[in-house]
């Protein structure tokens, strides 16, 4: 009896001493290093802001839409320019593949989100056509630019460095996004001393337009794995999605530049094969 309580003591303590230096008590209990190689796919939500469609207003072009109107002696505003401010959130899936050799990473990734991203802005200016008989009228006239992105996508690479759970990569490719514009415009009249009645129904104007763009993409993030097969990511990605939509109205039509977007996305991973 009193050798069997000295064997049960000594494992006890051996144990102990075992745990309290950190020694594995057999081979099987060591951690496995984690691994990045393998498909996964998750969520994501964000937000984005960026330039979009701008417009070149020309109020003294539409002077020429008055029939008798002196071009001598009628004025307008100075034309000018609207540019769209967009801005908005953004969520949806991603999915890829991860190749890890020691510290280095491969992989390749798409998305696709639901947008609520867009804009408008508006500007007015002042119409005073005179006419050939002498008598003149006064307008004002207000143009309005709107954009907004339904959805988007990328098709990217990946390249990073992987330290245990953690993992920091860049990444670009491909960009594209479903984009809506319009072109609206609209004038009053401020008095009425008119000889030759009637508005001219073409200084009005309305035009709209959708289509896809395609561009690029740039960016990076990091990625934490938290749990067995999880891990939460956050990433930042500047696309340009190439010039929009053509569209004009009397007077006023799109510029021919680029949209542009800064998008900051969070999600959530989970690798489904190893």
């Amino acid at each position: 009896m009193r050798r069997r309580a000295r064997d049960l003591l000594a494992a006890v303590l051996a144990l102990g001493c075992g745990a309290a230096t950190g020694t594995p008590a057999t081979a099987g209990d060591t951690a496995p290093v984690f691994s990045w190689t393998g498909f996964y796919a998750g969520v994501h939500a964000g937000y984005g802001t960026g330039d979009g469609n701008a417009a070149s207003v020309d109020p003294g072009a539409l002077l020429a839409l008055f029939p008798g109107v002196n071009n001598a002696t009628s004025t307008a505003s100075a034309p000018f320019t609207l540019g769209v401010d967009q801005s908005g959130g953004l969520g949806g899936l991603q999915a890829g593949y991860n190749w890890q050799a020691g510290h280095l990473l491969a992989g390749v990734e798409a998305d696709v989100s639901v947008s609520g991203i867009g804009g408008r802005a508006s500007g007015s200016y002042a119409l005073r056509p005179v006419f050939l008989v002498g008598d003149f009228d006064n307008y004002t006239g207000m143009v309005t630019v709107t954009q907004d992105i339904d959805y988007l996508g990328t098709l990217r690479g990946r390249l990073g460095h992987a330290s245990s759970n953690w993992l920091l990569y860049a990444t670009g490719g491909l960009a594209w996004a479903h984009v809506k514009a319009s072109l609206n415009s609209g004038h009053a009249r401020l008095t009425n001393n008119l000889i030759i009645a009637g508005f001219p129904g073409a200084l009005d104007g309305h035009a709209s337009a959708s289509g896809f763009n395609l561009g690029y993409a740039v960016g990076g993030g990091g990625e934490w794995s938290f749990a067995p097969r999880w891990s939460l990511k956050a990433e930042y990605l500047y696309l340009n999605l190439g010039h929009q939509l053509a569209l004009s109205i009397p007077g006023t039509s799109l510029q021919a530049r680029d949209i542009e977007l800064h998008t900051f996305r969070v999600g959530l991973n989970r690798q489904v094969s190893p």
